[in-house]
């Protein structure tokens, strides 16, 4: 699918917000953040983002496809894990910058650590919170989907810092 023929232009805030025309802004960088929840329960599962040819993929082929920053890539979630995100619904806000993916995961995880979500921390917050060190986060899942060194062998880390 051609990203130029399925995106229209952005002539007029009127037309990209109240419009019926897909006219997506992608950033200085040519990305638009992505976040993804489960269909069924809602849950964030993760945040990522899409260039065009991604935005695009994930729209002719029903599948989340995502653009790594860190690899400069394409990326097509679950192609090596098995963890394909089906597209159950794919949404876009208000101007245009944002879209938001629905899905059903295939294998039960989305993240490449190995747990379901990854957002998988919480970070303390409120009234009286001092620090003077690093805050300490506190994990809300506990056991991982999968053993990411299983499905990405010899990979540590598959994302750099």
């Amino acid at each position: 699918m051609d990203p130029d023929k399925i995106f229209g232009a952005r002539e007029t805030v009127e037309q990209v917000e109240e419009g019926k025309q897909l006219a997506p802004k992608f950033d200085t960088h040519g990305l638009i953040p992505a976040v993804t929840t489960d269909m069924a329960t809602g849950e964030l599962l993760m945040h990522g983002y899409m260039n065009s040819e991604a935005l695009a993929l994930t729209i002719e082929t029903g599948e989340a496809h995502y653009f790594s920053r860190s690899r400069q890539a394409i990326w097509h979630k679950g192609a090596t894990s098995g963890l394909v995100q089906k597209i159950r619904e794919l949404r876009i806000d208000d101007d245009q910058d944002c879209v938001w993916l629905r899905v059903e995961v295939i294998g039960g995880a989305s993240c490449h650590v190995g747990y379901r979500s990854c957002f998988y921390r919480k970070v303390p917050s409120g009234p009286g919170l001092s620090a003077d060190a690093p805050l300490e986060l506190e994990f809300t899942e506990h056991e991982k989907v999968f053993d990411p060194e299983e499905v990405y062998p010899g990979v540590a880390n598959p994302t750099k810092l």
